[in-house]
């Protein structure tokens, strides 16, 4: 094919991509181009430039941000932000890793990406912010009148840095590579933020955002010559190539290196100690062995049933191991992290991996084990699971390929390495692996906590304020009507209720057992089922054999409780027990078998059971005083929600800071038979006599093979309960802040609403308009915005260095947002943003459980129209009454804050109680 401007490298076709790839280079820039031609319509595009930074001052995460903010033909504020108000977008992000910089965006809109991909171009390669100063102290650093340091990327790594596993990470890598790139902090250590002058972010910015030190992706069904021509006439041919393209340094291992550091926290506790090991993979050009690494590591470590964690766990170094494996950079490595551990085991912990491992290999490595971990990966690379679009996946995919062998297709083909790795199951080949990787001398860091120390010292702009204006801007004719949903049946069958959807390709198999009846307690006790489940024997096979089974045959399968505010009268909440399964259609039969094996079997009483029982529940808390530093915000809502919604009073329950505290009282009893029988009696309720719902999406041949399999199964059942809501009592509103380790806060405020579809668009204008000048440009918060859910809203805040001014500005949202103007464009793209947000496309296995969702729910197609007429429908009056109506709601809002000591006993008058996590 011609490619005008264009050197063809190559054009061959990839089953993985269910397409074809063309490789491309232009020939005035010297850009590297791929094209991803397949027949989805989630399109997508993606700009990556190899960056690698030489110190700590996060100067690529900052340019990350700065370009975004305006540029030549875009020459406002914030483009970015008026993107996400008015964009069709399923993905709209940039993102900074340890050596390169990605700006993928995905939209199946046509007319969307047009308009995305000239911002983006003009964004990269014509930014503002070199010459306007002001993007520079806003989005990376300033220093205030009263001498503090702020800036959006300050804020936000201060949040990102302040966790113990953060520190250690760092630490970690300077030590494998103290004399290269992957040594520094790339998203910038705060250290060291204030030392990046605007002179050296300049010159940095132009010596790697050069076409010829870029690698571009076009994805989906589109027009792939028009864009091609796009680029080429009003970028590319105009970059001309420079002198040098700036390159990565390979790193001498440093085997043996041991380093100890420090984490400062108010609460230090002696068995808060934690150990990292690390070891070099190989060659990143040698992708059978990064995936071979992957699939070893997966065999060995996965669970904690996998023999070689199983034989870490049982010498009782800690609480928990964790894995570790970045085969992204020109020098992969994978890492081991001992959690929970002391000052005198802490050091033990390589010692004790080396013979773990030297007796795992007298014995060999169970060649079952090594096949489940192939297939489990090899399904997953076929269904891609996550929320990433696929195109995006793909553009950052071919800028790494690109980065560090020159190809940008390498990454996307699998297959091969697949079939190659198979006929290696049987040879020795990953015993020889295992042997070169863990018996090396690893990098060791240990991290021990410690009281904190003392306080120590430490042109003209070129934009306006006015709107981005596009070439075609997107308005609401451009929604459409929205895709209905698929029909699907229900029939009764062995007790339960058989929901169908017809699909294609892998088969999806949900099961809901309804928990009306259950007390809150007994389903924070399935909660905690779920998560043990993994842990337990059968009287058939151990856990590490079933998780061998389920691995071999299932694509994925998990179990968790899910919950969810219904559409029917008085909003009940819908709580189910689900287990999940995705499979090729030709295993159902192993599906059947292996679930009820799982679910109804599982030893949950004796010596093991109650071993498994303190160990998951150590794991689990560590797991939680971790996140409330990383994800306080999420914490934080749902605790402030849990006043006004079942559904969220649930959810706090179970996973928030109620159950935390479940947890830790029954670490504290730990009356671990007592547990065993709780959890006997709760399962025995729910699998036995609770209604079933039991959701095939797939074909009419599965639906016929599952009709004969279930009567015959352990999921058959005649006197199962009819399902009813999940019912418990609200407590009173109370004002709360928890006092966490780092120097950022989340911020909550949230009150009861009804659910009012229009209010979406208020939302955006609160989120886009009001709250991103004030929280985050002027604030300096990494993030905020406002949520409107199924009986609550609320405003939050991210990663903020304020917690009482934050508050302030909260309080002063409605007068402003009632008394501003809103013309049609405004209108229009606040709506077009919001209901864009319905949507957003899905992948298959996510869609089987929002189709499942809708169906507990009672959401029907007619409901999601009228939601999407009454967002279409939104005026100018409507916002202004929706923003006045607003004060009097916030005025009885609940405030929750997750924050830093000294920000939250300054504002102690805001809170009726303080606790310290």
């Amino acid at each position: 094919m011609n490619y005008p401007g264009y050197t063809l490298v190559r054009r061959e076709d990839c089953p993985e991509q269910h397409g074809v790839l063309t490789v491309l280079n232009h020939d005035v820039s010297g850009a590297a181009v791929l094209l991803v031609e397949n027949e989805d319509t989630n399109k997508a595009f993606g700009i990556g430039f190899g960056t690698f930074p030489s110190d700590d001052t996060g100067v690529f995460h900052i340019l990350e941000h700065s370009v975004l903010a305006g540029s030549e033909k875009y020459p406002v504020t914030s483009p970015f932000l008026q993107l996400l108000k008015s964009s069709m977008a399923s993905f709209l992000n940039a993102m900074t890793f340890p050596d390169k910089t990605v700006y993928p965006f995905a939209t199946p809109n046509e007319t969307d990406f047009r308009n995305l991909m000239d911002v983006y171009l003009n964004a990269v390669f014509c930014p503002l912010a070199m010459v306007d100063k002001a993007v520079f102290e806003q989005e990376g650093w300033h220093r205030d009148a009263d001498g503090t340091v702020s800036g959006v990327v300050y804020n936000e790594m201060q949040g990102a840095l302040a966790s113990p596993d953060a520190q250690l990470q760092n630490a970690l890598e300077r030590a494998m590579f103290p004399d290269t790139a992957y040594g520094f902090v790339s998203g910038g250590d705060p250290a060291s933020i204030p030392a990046l002058t605007y002179e050296k972010y300049q010159r940095v910015y132009r010596r790697h955002y050069s076409a010829d030190n870029c690698c571009i992706t076009l994805y989906g069904k589109m027009d792939m010559a028009e864009k091609l021509a796009f680029l080429d006439e009003h970028y590319l041919s105009r970059m001309p190539k420079g002198t040098s393209r700036p390159r990565l340094t390979v790193q001498d291992q440093q085997n043996g290196v041991r380093v100890h550091i420090p984490y400062y926290t108010e609460n230090p506790e002696p068995d808060q100690v934690q150990c990292a090991l690390a070891w070099y993979t190989g060659a990143f050009a040698d992708r059978e062995r990064q995936l071979g690494v992957e699939i070893l590591l997966d065999a060995l470590l996965g669970t904690n049933q996998s023999p070689l964690k199983a034989a870490l766990l049982e010498q009782k170094l800690g609480a928990d191991i964790d894995i570790g494996f970045d085969d992204s950079t020109l020098q992969p490595t994978l890492e081991l992290v001992l959690r929970g551990a002391t000052a005198e085991t802490a050091p033990k912990f390589a010692a004790g991996v080396k013979q773990a491992v030297t007796d795992l290999l007298a014995g060999g490595i169970p060649e079952e084990l090594l096949l489940a971990s192939l297939n489990a990966m090899e399904f997953a690379s076929l269904e891609r699971p996550g929320s990433l679009p696929d195109g995006v996946l793909d553009a950052i995919y071919a800028a790494t390929g690109w980065l560090h062998t020159g190809d940008p297709a390498l990454l996307l083909h699998t297959d091969k390495l697949f079939a190659s790795l198979r006929e290696k199951l049987s040879t020795g080949w990953f015993n020889d692996l295992l042997k070169d990787l863990l018996l090396a001398e690893p990098v060791q860091v240990i991290q021990t906590p410690a009281l904190p120390k003392k306080d120590e010292e430490d042109a003209a702009p070129a934009r306006n304020d006015g709107k981005l204006v596009l070439d075609h801007p997107l308005t609401v004719a451009d929604l459409g009507d929205g895709d209905r949903s698929a029909a699907g049946t229900v029939e009764p069958l062995a007790g339960a209720e058989l929901l169908h959807h017809p699909s294609k390709g892998s088969l999806y198999l949900n099961f809901y057992y309804d928990l009306g009846e259950c007390t809150p307690e007994e389903v924070q006790y399935l909660d905690l089922l779920t998560d043990i489940l993994d842990e337990l024997d059968t009287p058939e096979h151990t856990a590490r054999e079933l998780q061998t089974q389920r691995a071999t045959w299932l694509g994925n399968s998990m179990a968790c409780i899910s919950f969810w505010t219904g559409r029917q009268e008085g909003s009940p909440c819908h709580a189910k027990l689900t287990w999940n399964m995705s499979l090729l259609e030709r295993n159902l039969d192993k599906a059947i078998a292996l679930g009820s094996e799982y679910l109804y079997k599982t030893c949950l009483t004796g010596p093991k059971a109650e071993e498994a029982f303190a160990r998951v529940l150590s794991q689990q808390k560590l797991n939680m005083e971790q996140q409330f530093i990383r994800q306080g915000n999420q914490y934080a809502a749902v605790r402030a929600a849990a006043h006004y919604s079942v559904e969220y009073a649930l959810s706090e329950r179970c996973s928030g800071v109620t159950g935390y505290h479940f947890l830790c009282g029954l670490l504290e009893q730990a009356d671990w038979a007592a547990m065993g029988k709780k959890l006997e009696a709760v399962r025995e309720k729910v699998l036995n006599h609770a209604a079933l719902t039991v959701s095939l999406h797939g074909s009419e041949e599965a639906l016929a093979k599952l009709r004969a399999l279930l009567p015959g199964s352990a999921f058959a059942a005649q006197d199962r309960t009819a399902a009813k809501p999940y019912t418990e009592v609200l407590t009173a509103p109370v004002n709360e802040a928890f006092i966490i380790d780092g120097g950022v806060n989340y911020d909550i405020l949230t009150w009861p609403m009804e659910r009012q579809a229009d209010r979406r668009v208020l939302a955006r204008i609160m989120s886009y308009e009001y709250l991103w000048h004030n929280i985050r440009e002027v604030g300096g918060a990494y993030g905020t915005g406002m949520l409107t859910r199924a009986q609550t809203e609320g405003l939050y805040t991210y990663r903020d260095p304020h917690l009482t001014e934050s508050y302030e500005t909260f309080a002063k949202a409605p007068e402003v947002l009632a008394g501003r103007e809103y013309t049609e464009k405004d209108l229009t793209e606040f709506i077009v943003g919001a209901v864009s947000e319905m949507d957003s496309p899905k992948k298959p296995n996510a869609e089987a459980k929002e189709l499942d969702r809708r169906y507990f729910c009672g959401i029907t197609d007619a409901m999601l129209a009228a939601d999407r007429k009454a967002m279409c429908s939104v005026t100018a009056e409507t916002i202004r009454a929706q923003a006045a109506d607003l004060a009097d709601r916030m005025a009885k809002a609940t405030r929750v804050a997750f924050g830093s000591k000294d920000a939250v006993e300054a504002g102690k008058q805001l809170f009726d109680r303080i606790e310290t996590l």
